[in-house]
């Protein structure tokens, strides 16, 4: 191999001798590689060149010449030529045509996800695409025809996060499960990107001194290194990679620091930050070892110099290795011999473009080359009439995880270890937000940036207390005092997320600091907050995965900034939808603050069905000819009267007209119990547009903001987001922020504890008043398929004149004397789903109701029988004053009433 080397330096010429022995030296080489990774991964190669060969473009190697210096000869294998754009098809083509699983899941920023849409087409399976809400809209729109797509995570790294848990929680059926496709850890996606060093060695015949690859996530680049260490071990391979992520590649392990957060780059492709250990790690760290990093500005002259000197358009990832060669690299720059650039994709923003081409060159030589002094003749424009040359012929979050959650106490100690990643999470956006201002040159404050650290730090030690305290079982923290320091330390870490953030972020800039998230600088959407942000999406999608309304429908969810303004943004999308006389049908009753605005529109019939009844529902709506059906589980009225849902769905699964419906379901009072979306699924079924309140239930009782939601199919995404976006009605960032970071289990921890409460006090009510009122609880969620029965008690006397307004809130006042008494903590206010127990003289707010006694029962079950002691002893008080006779029809022998078994004295 030294007489190789010295050859192609022009030191020595090579004897047939020379040559005998370099030969030796290769087999030896070669031989010894045998059984090893780097042979394995060869083999896989060429096993998947034979499979895809006939369906992937046989892209031409071409000669560079205005690369070529004295000693060195540069070619271009041009995968930008490859169908979807870029190499990654041979991967993903591969990978699609060998899997069992006939639907896959994968998460990309463009290359990946166009090739794997692309590639599914071509072998007739489905593809998902998780993309981040940063991706650009054009390629975006270009994976719509051949895949679903949905916007997740903020970059890259958290789309890949989000993907893998959907693939995971998909099962592993190959006929309905999702296969989780990796661009750069799948190690049949890794073999058919190989395919394309092999191919260009075979094509042009010639031994390459020097292969240059971008790095990326090291797939493309293990396989090349494989192959050429397997095939031909006189091959070097160099990779390159973009200088602004700031990774050391001479400090630990290459395939380590992939691990590291990207920035926002010319290279996009390139911005993978690895969410799992890659099992071509040790490929990786023992044969990339030569990698070039190459700055933003060379990358951008590499897009423009390409484009005037060949007539070609490459995008970033692939501009990189132009790049290498613009760099001061002294190493680098000595090459010699027959150089390789595998120009690995062309998907580019015509913005790139656009900045690539007046981006400043200030090197003299390089301008004129560039034919920015003066016009270049077509050769040296145009290298590519030599190409023949040695050529032969040339012939598809946030928070995963099961929990054992026995108590509120464990609920509380899940939720403080989450607040304290997110907090990590938060600082480590903003050590890259110092980073980039810093390479950007824009001036800072540091006055803010002391106060954001030593709040940092405070949040930091008060969570290690809490949690601390939670470890060692300390017995005399109780589950209220860990809502109130969680509270405190939410709304601490909210301020700290928008300290520094702007609801109009700047995309670029010169000196002035008007962003916080790097993800802003991407320009991919648009920078105000009205538009929504990465970090609100996340928590949708969290908030999805924690209400599970469907296992397998497509669905969207949006958040609002209230439950009367998701129900605004549904309203607005019927009104768009319903002509002139349409009708709508109610139930006897939906909120009274939707039915005012229902009320209000002239050009529409409103007609209520005679009961709560699921055929009833259906009855009226087939009369009328309704467009537009409502039916809520549970009405918010003192009987708690509740629709069927799933035996509605069921009856209308069959019934031809129901297609042209749509059915509006407020879920406030279930929160979570319905399974709703799969229910209807039928071809019969209506559009469900589902809505509820995010300040009840959802909140886990924190009570520190309103908020909204509404799920409907996901093909109408475009439509709600347009209607929330232009009412205002979104949830801004910043409240946002003041959600707990729950999931499914930690929400049916604290309902199902919600509800044996409710039930228990229910019981105890009912045993001991039921002679002179009416207890209420939804007691048939479980024949309904309901998950839980949520948390209201109600009480309406039979006798009617009690149920006023001055006389309840006489009522309420002596339950809470009563409860102050027997130390049982009881709060008098609207709303419900807290952990205190709390009482209202509920309707009270409404026109044209009588108000009734609610209680919503809280999550400490230990004063469930002291609670009940109290409402009777209060409602035993009320009945005295009001009519002394009615204390005898209170029943004396109880279990249920007061602590000693009875009401009497």
């Amino acid at each position: 191999m030294i007489f190789r080397f010295l050859a192609s330096l022009g030191v020595v010429q090579q004897s047939s001798r020379e040559e005998e022995v370099s030969s030796l030296a290769t087999y030896k080489q070669i031989a010894s590689l045998r059984n090893t990774p780097e042979d394995e991964l060869a083999r896989q190669i060429e096993a998947a060149a034979e499979r895809i060969s006939e369906h992937v473009v046989r892209t031409p190697t071409i000669r560079l010449p205005w690369l070529d210096r004295d000693g060195r000869e540069v070619w271009a294998k041009l995968e930008c030529h490859q169908h979807s754009g870029s190499f990654k098809y041979r991967g993903a083509l591969n990978a699609l045509m060998k899997t069992d699983y006939q639907r896959v899941i994968t998460a990309s920023a463009g290359n990946h996800a166009l090739a794997t849409a692309a590639a599914g087409k071509q072998v007739g399976k489905e593809v998902q695409v998780v993309a981040p809400t940063t991706a650009s809209e054009l390629k975006v729109n270009r994976l719509l025809s051949d895949a679903s797509v949905s916007l997740l995570g903020s970059d890259l790294h958290e789309a890949t996060i989000a993907a893998m848990k959907i693939a995971k929680e998909s099962g592993d059926d190959p006929e309905s499960s999702l296969k989780f496709l990796s661009p750069y850890a799948d190690p049949d996606v890794v073999a058919g990107a190989g395919t394309a060093i092999k191919e260009a060695i075979d094509d042009t015949g010639v031994d390459f001194d020097t292969v240059v690859v971008p790095l990326g996530g090291g797939g493309l680049a293990a396989a090349t290194a494989a192959w050429c260490a397997a095939r031909r071990p006189g091959t070097q391979v160099v990779c390159t990679h973009p200088e602004i992520f700031g990774r050391d590649f001479n400090a630990g392990s290459v395939s380590e620091k992939l691990a590291h957060p990207t920035m926002p780059t010319y290279s996009d492709g390139l911005g993978v930050q690895l969410v799992e250990d890659t099992p071509f790690a040790d490929i990786i760290d023992r044969r990339l070892r030569s990698i070039i990093q190459v700055s933003e500005s060379d990358t951008a002259a590499a897009i423009a110099y390409i484009l005037r000197l060949q007539s070609l358009l490459i995008e970033g990832a692939a501009a990189t290795t132009i790049a290498a060669w613009l760099t001061n690299d002294p190493i680098f720059q000595q090459r010699k011999g027959k150089v390789l650039l595998l120009l690995t994709g062309a998907n580019v923003a015509s913005s790139t473009v656009a900045k690539a081409l007046v981006a400043d060159v200030h090197d003299p030589k390089r301008r004129q080359q560039l034919g920015l002094r003066h016009i270049l003749n077509s050769v040296e424009r145009h290298g590519a009439v030599s190409a023949g040359n040695g050529q032969k012929a040339l012939e598809k979050d946030p928070h995963s995880g099961h929990h054992t959650l026995q108590s509120m106490v464990d609920v509380w100690s899940v939720l403080f270890e989450r607040l304290q990643q997110s907090a990590v999470r938060l600082k480590e956006r903003f050590d890259e937000k110092r980073q980039l201002s810093n390479s950007l040159g824009l001036q800072t404050h540091e006055w803010g940036v002391t106060i954001f650290i030593n709040l940092y730090s405070k949040l930091l030690s008060l969570l290690d207390e809490c949690r601390n305290a939670l470890s060692t079982g300390d017995p005399s923290l109780k589950a209220w005092e860990l809502e109130e320091r969680y509270r405190v330390l939410l709304q601490l870490q909210s301020t700290l997320t928008s300290l520094f953030d702007r609801c109009s972020a700047a995309y670029d800039q010169s000196r002035a600091d008007w962003f916080f998230d790097p993800a802003s600088q991407n320009a991919a959407a648009v920078n105000y907050d009205r538009y929504g942000s990465s970090d609100l999406r996340d928590m949708e999608r969290n908030l999805l995965s924690t209400l599970r309304v469907s296992s397998s429908r497509p669905v969207e969810l949006l958040l609002a900034s209230s439950g009367m303004a998701a129900y605004q943004i549904l309203q607005h999308f019927l009104l768009q939808h319903l002509s002139v006389n349409d009708t709508i049908v109610l139930p006897p009753y939906i909120y009274f603050e939707a039915l005012e605005q229902l009320q209000a529109l002239t050009h529409v019939r409103v007609v209520h069905a005679p009961s709560f009844d699921a055929e009833d529902i259906i009855a009226t709506a087939e009369k009328h000819n309704a467009r537009a059906v409502f039916a809520d589980p549970v009405a918010n009225i003192v009987s708690l009267d509740c629709t069927d849902l799933r035996a509605l769905a069921k009856a209308v699964s069959n019934r031809p007209g129901w297609e042209d419906r749509y059915l509006v379901v407020d879920g406030t009072m279930a929160s979570g119990a319905l399974e709703i979306v799969d229910w209807f699924q039928s071809p019969s079924a209506p559009t469900l547009l589902y809505y509820e309140s995010v300040s009840k239930y959802l909140q886990l009782g924190l009570d520190i903001q309103m908020g909204g939601l509404l799920v409907y199919p996901a093909d109408l995404d475009h439509e709600m987001r347009t209607i929330r976006r232009n009412t205002g009605t979104i949830m801004y960032p910043r409240n946002a922020a003041l959600l707990p970071p729950i999931d499914f289990d930690v929400f049916q921890c604290r309902m199902r504890l919600l509800t044996e409460n409710a039930e228990h006090l229910y019981n105890l009510l009912r045993g001991a008043s039921n002679s002179i009122a009416e207890i209420s609880f939804p007691m048939k969620w479980r024949e309904m398929g309901w998950r839980h029965g949520g948390s209201l008690v109600t009480i309406r006397f039979y006798r009617d004149g009690m149920n006023n307004k001055e006389g309840l809130e006489a009522c309420i006042d002596r339950i809470l004397r009563a409860a102050e008494d027997l130390h049982v903590p009881m709060v008098k206010g609207v709303s419900f789903g807290f952990s205190f127990a709390r009482i209202s003289s509920a309707s009270s707010m409404a026109k044209d109701s009588d108000p009734f006694l609610r209680i919503a029962v809280g999550a400490e079950s230990e004063h469930i029988q002291h609670l009940a002691t109290a409402i009777i002893q209060g409602v035993e008080a009320y009945c005295l004053s009001f009519d002394p006779d009615l204390f005898f029809k209170l029943d004396p022998t109880s279990n249920g009433g007061a602590v000693n078994g009875s009401l009497a004295k």
